[in-house]
């Protein structure tokens, strides 16, 4: 098996797409994959015959102390790619392109996910995460309309210039993005998925929100809810092993 490293610039978006919609169900096209990234790199595993039985994105950010991240994105193994070990090749590749720039590597996922396994088996750190659903109606009211742009407001460990803080929340493809006074929210048919919010407390006014027009809240959050909510255990895992007690990142963050 031989490890292949892309520029997303110059890779043809069908050999990732093809293998995450199969893995996937339905990853997405080719407007989200120069979305998800831009300026990143893309990792495909081929196997002795030249097949691609893996692929998995790499993004980067860096982090408002000057710290560079390395994002593990959207891997996917083809089905004649399991039990072979492709993950785990996957990530020490990643590992390799992070200590060439000394970064640290991270990755998303939910905590019953076997990628967390694998993730902790290369020696990753795994931190607890929360994707949260608003489990029934709040009263407060919804937040007004607000004009768009307003990224200062809202806080993350991630460093983004002005244009990349709009690409990476707002001009996200084929969304539905509201900007609110103290939150950005997608509409989805089933939620209004927060991907940025001023602060917790702002919460129950978009559950509000969401449950007026039929739909339940969603929000990601890196310590264990102080509102009434359900929620699904999830990691973010970091490697080498870091101390992200005072880091924020929000749901728009993820990648």
């Amino acid at each position: 098996m031989k490890i292949r490293r892309v520029r997303a610039s110059e890779a043809d978006p069908a050999e990732y797409i093809a293998g995450a919609n199969e893995a996937f169900g339905h990853w997405g096209d080719e407007a989200l994959f120069a979305w998800a990234f831009r300026g990143g790199k893309l990792l495909f595993l081929d196997d002795d015959a030249g097949r691609v039985i893996a692929g998995s994105g790499i993004n980067y950010r860096t982090l408002v102390d000057g710290r560079e991240i390395v994002i593990i994105s959207g891997a996917w193994t083809a089905q004649a790619g399991r039990g072979v070990g492709a993950f785990t090749r996957l990530i020490e590749a990643t590992h390799e392109v992070a200590r060439e720039r000394d970064a640290i590597t991270i990755a998303f996922g939910r905590m019953d996910n076997v990628s967390c396994r694998r993730l902790a088996a290369a020696g990753a750190e795994v931190h607890p995460t929360f994707y949260c659903r608003s489990a029934a109606p709040h009263p407060p009211a919804a937040p007004s309309p607000r004009n768009a742009g307003r990224g200062a407001i809202f806080r993350s460990s991630f460093r983004y210039t002005a244009e990349e803080w709009r690409a990476q929340f707002i001009e996200r493809p084929h969304a539905e993005i509201t900007c609110l006074e103290d939150a950005i929210v997608e509409r989805t048919d089933d939620f209004d998925r927060v991907h940025a919010v001023s602060d917790d407390s702002v919460l129950p006014a978009l559950a509000a929100r969401a449950h007026a027009a039929g739909r339940r809240l969603f929000w990601f959050t890196l310590r264990k809810p102080s509102i009434e909510c359900e929620w699904t255990d999830g990691f973010l895992t970091t490697f080498p092993a870091t101390d992200i007690s005072d880091w924020e990142l929000q749901n728009g963050d993820r990648m």
